[in-house]
């Protein structure tokens, strides 16, 4: 194999003898790393002058070899794995600048400015490498004041890069867009005035000068945008950038020889390489490239149409100039011919564009209809990313927790989800106060007198209503506890890096509720707080010969690491619910125009309109934008209702199973149905659950022993006692059964009436009044047809026994049709109250189905947990 390296040698040292006495350490093999690659082929094999053979020559020769820019340009591009896919500015750089050292300039070249005679070619190649030197400059600043306008212009500057073969409709689709967009500019690389002036030079030269020529065009642009060329507009509009570059070369590489120009018979015979072979790390954005575009388009376009418009373009007015991409009418664009003899080479064109890993998101357009439905499809593409981007508060406006998220997502600190991604955790401020809040009292947002707690924590995720964080279990209250909060977090980078407060309430979730939703704590976090109790459990003198050693607590804490030893219930998690949020942008510091800023969110459940069945996570919030640096508004009182979760349902619909384990899940107590639990079960008939206590088959329903009212007034009443005892204890929520809406369907079936309004507002009443205190929210189980419930009582002999029928298939479907269909609950009942309803289908059985029922119960009723507010009031 020849050599893919060597090391230069100086003409003076390049005599006979003392080139033949270092033959030994000149020549250096290729990285392993490299020529183990199945697309080696494409690395070029070094000229005879590399061999051993042919360096040990006259010195006249070496002389002769050493002045050819060949040797220059091969040796310096030999590590690259592909000839011309530059990964970084400094590499093409230094080949042009070796160019102009060795004046390797074609002859009689027309440049773009021709017919200006007062620049010369001399001034046009001048101001190019002036410009090259005022890129490196820039790109090598590590002052931070060029680090902020960098970080401004990522975070004020919208780039939406448009790619495609030529012939597609870049351009004509970027003039659209331009025209289109608010505050947006178009541009291309090589963009124009230096460097349209000097790319004809490059595009004669050819080879791998013409592609460092294109790599350099692409920082030229990054430099301009950062520098202020484009300050006043918002959007940025490229044709062709860097995956341009990157396409282009992986899908047809020059050869290694700088004499070779693009398009030349020679290379007819390169191996061709195969996209899909190539890893990942090919087509990377380049480090320190770094502006990348927000949006990639790719024009996808069919070979026929394309040569239809190349053929039309080619007839038009004709300029000079060929290179990557024709972007205006051209006499000759060698990739014209190309893409003309090798449609396979559009196509691998094409498979490397969608490869380029960099752009925040790449979408594909059918680029074959015609441009106003092309333009069509590129601004619904463009436009939510776009107002995203560049003005989230309105994107976010209902929804500032999306935001947030949307954030952490940028910063890659979360997933879309809002999951934390890898095992680092945001850092989170939570303060709070250590008493428990009285359910349903008013009190100020730091209720009671002992002093306020301060933690730092891991936020583990964000979702749409609620931000959950863990922490040690021996530091946070029981499920029972609300316990008001306020937290912090600082994202974003200067100048306009967010700050973000809320207020709002912590409950901790239960084990079980992070068992259903799959939440595991972080080891790293579990280890530590193992240790941490460890050394706190410790007596004063082990504490003592522990803190003695300064890897004590490594050391415990690599023990806790252990699956033996470590223990995950020392943490919980707890749920952040925002009632106030804020939002600064920017600091006093920041120069830019319009910062900083500052927004306000507060929930709409503390207006005296707000609705629970309709106020949920996509219109609970109002924003209003406030005084960047003015008094922060606070939340003067507040107070909670508490929840009841009410779930009705007809016979065997799964009430009981259901409610014991939502109770389970949300830590809370679970009431049974009443007319089950006051009844005589060992009384019943069958089919006198029709009648009253199911003791007698009557028409009238029978008082129970020791009571004078009839069935349905004393389940009323006992209804009630229950809603009160509720309200009077430490509780602050309960999974009910059946409750005032059930005994409600369950009186209208057995007084046998069809539309006895008068008859149910008495439950109305009740409903109406627990409602001052508490926050209602039902959930209907529901059964497709009669049959699930004559299997369901085959099977289980419970069911048989707590309703027993004389004929099975005939009362279930009685009571089916009493119980589900005629009992309209949201119209009748629930819409006046501005009761939220979850109808959900329990046909299924199974672990699985009823775990899928519990996520629907608890996302629904989450939704609306914000609703517990009382009352709330800003200054």
């Amino acid at each position: 194999m020849r050599s893919g390296k060597i090391l230069f040698i100086p003409p003076q040292f390049r005599t006979t003898t003392r080139v033949a006495s270092c033959m030994q350490v000149v020549i250096c093999c290729r990285s392993v790393a490299i020529l183990s690659q199945p697309w080696n082929h494409l690395v070029q094999t070094k000229r005879d002058i590399h061999h051993p053979t042919t360096m040990a020559k006259s010195s006249s020769s070496a002389a002769e070899e050493y002045n050819d820019t060949r040797y220059h340009y091969d040796h310096l591009t030999s590590p690259l794995p592909i000839p011309g896919l530059f990964h970084d500015f400094a590499l093409p750089a230094k080949l042009l600048r070796l160019a102009r050292d060795r004046n390797d300039f074609p002859a009689d070249v027309v440049f773009a400015n021709k017919d200006r005679d007062d620049v010369t070619t001399d001034d046009v190649i001048s101001n190019f490498y002036d410009l090259l030197d005022k890129v490196e400059a820039y790109l090598t600043d590590p002052s931070s004041s060029q680090q902020h306008k960098l970080n401004a212009t990522q975070q004020t500057k919208f780039l939406i890069e448009v790619e495609g073969l030529d012939g597609s409709g870049k351009t004509t689709l970027v003039k659209r867009l331009q025209e289109t967009l608010p505050h947006a500019i178009a541009t291309k690389t090589p963009s124009s005035g230096l460097l349209a002036d000097i790319r004809p030079l490059w595009d004669k030269r050819g080879g791998i000068l013409a592609r460092a020529f294109y790599m350099i065009s692409n920082y030229v642009l990054e430099y301009e945008i950062v520098t202020g060329y484009y300050e006043q507009y918002d959007v940025i509009i490229i044709d062709r950038w860097y995956a341009s570059t990157c396409g282009y070369t992986v899908a047809r590489p020059p050869k290694n020889d700088s004499s070779n120009t693009l398009g030349s018979g020679e290379e007819e015979e390169q191996r061709i390489p195969n996209i899909g072979d190539m890893p990942d790390k090919m087509f990377d954005w380049p480090t320190d490239l770094r502006l990348r575009p927000n949006i990639l388009l790719v024009l996808q376009i069919d070979q026929s149409t394309r040569q239809k418009r190349v053929d039309n373009r080619a007839s038009s007015t004709a300029t000079t100039g060929g290179g990557e991409g024709g972007g205006a009418p051209s006499r000759f664009n060698p990739w014209d011919e190309r893409l003309a003899k090798d449609i396979a080479l559009g196509e691998r064109i094409l498979e490397a564009l969608h490869r380029v890993r960099g752009p925040d998101e790449t979408y594909t357009i059918n680029a074959n209809n015609s441009i106003e439905d092309v333009a069509r499809q590129a601004l619904d593409i463009v436009k939510l990313p776009m107002e995203r981007h560049l003005n989230p508060q309105d994107h976010f406006a209902s929804n500032p927790l999306g935001w947030w998220k949307y954030m952490g997502q940028n910063l890659q600190l979360c997933d879309e989800s809002g999951e934390r991604m890898h095992r680092a955790l945001r850092n989170l401020q939570v303060s709070y106060n250590s008493s428990k809040s009285s359910n349903g009292s008013s009190s100020s947002s730091s209720s009671g007198s002992s002093i306020p707690i301060l933690k730092t924590v891991g936020l583990d995720r964000i979702d749409t209503n609620f931000v959950y964080y863990w922490t040690a279990s021996s530091a946070f209250p029981c499920n029972e506890s609300f316990i008001w909060a306020s937290i912090l977090w600082m994202g974003g980078t200067y100048p306009t890096e967010c700050q973000w407060r809320a207020e709002g309430y912590l409950k901790r979730v239960t084990e079980e509720e992070c068992s259903l939703r799959g939440y595991c704590a972080p080891q790293s976090l579990v280890a530590h707080v193992t240790a941490c109790t460890k050394f706190s459990s410790d007596d004063d003198g082990k504490r003592r010969r522990r803190i003695s050693r300064p890897d004590a607590y490594d050391d415990a804490v690599d023990d806790a690491r252990n699956v033996g030893t470590a223990n995950s219930s020392v943490v919980c998690m707890v749920r952040f619910s925002p009632i106030r949020i804020e939002v600064l942008r920017g600091g006093p510091s920041t120069r830019l125009s319009g910062y900083p800023q500052r927004w306000e969110w507060s929930r709409r459940s503390f207006s005296s309109d707000a609705n629970a069945a309709t106020d949920t996570d996509a219109g609970g919030w109002t924003m209003r934008s406030i005084l960047p640096f003015g008094p922060t508004p606070t939340m003067t009182t507040m107070g909670f209702r508490d929840l009841t979760i009410c779930i009705v349902g007809t016979h065997t619909s799964g009430k009981s199973t259901i409610g014991r384990k939502l109770a389970k899940l949300l830590g809370c107590q679970f009431d049974a149905e009443l007319g089950e639990t006051e009844r005589d079960s060992e009384s019943l008939v069958e089919g006198g659950h029709l009648h009253g206590d199911g003791s007698s088959t009557t028409l009238l329903s029978s008082s129970p022993p020791g009571q004078e009212e009839d069935w349905d007034d004393f389940l009323l009443k006992r209804e009630c006692e229950r809603d009160a005892l509720f309200q009077d204890s430490k509780s602050s929520i309960r999974v009910v059964e059946t409750w005032h809406v059930g005994n409600a369907a369950w009186y209208k079936l057995r007084q046998q009436k069809t539309a006895a309004n008068t008859d149910l507002d008495r439950y109305k009443i009740a409903i109406s009044k627990h409602q001052e205190s508490s926050l209602v929210v039902v959930v209907q189980l529901m059964l497709a047809s009669p049959s699930t419930m004559v299997r369901r009582r085959e099977i289980d002999a419970d069911n048989r026994k707590r309703l027993p029928m004389q004929d099975d298939e005939k009362e279930c479907h009685q009571l089916y049709i009493a119980l589900q269909d005629n009992i309209n609950l949201k119209k009748d009942m629930l819409d006046p109250l501005g009761i939220p309803l979850l109808q959900v289908n329990n046909d299924v059985d199974g672990d699985e189905a009823m775990e899928k029922i519990l996520m629907d119960i608890l996302s629904f009723v989450q939704k609306r947990l914000h609703h517990q507010v009382l009352v709330a009031s800003s200054e």
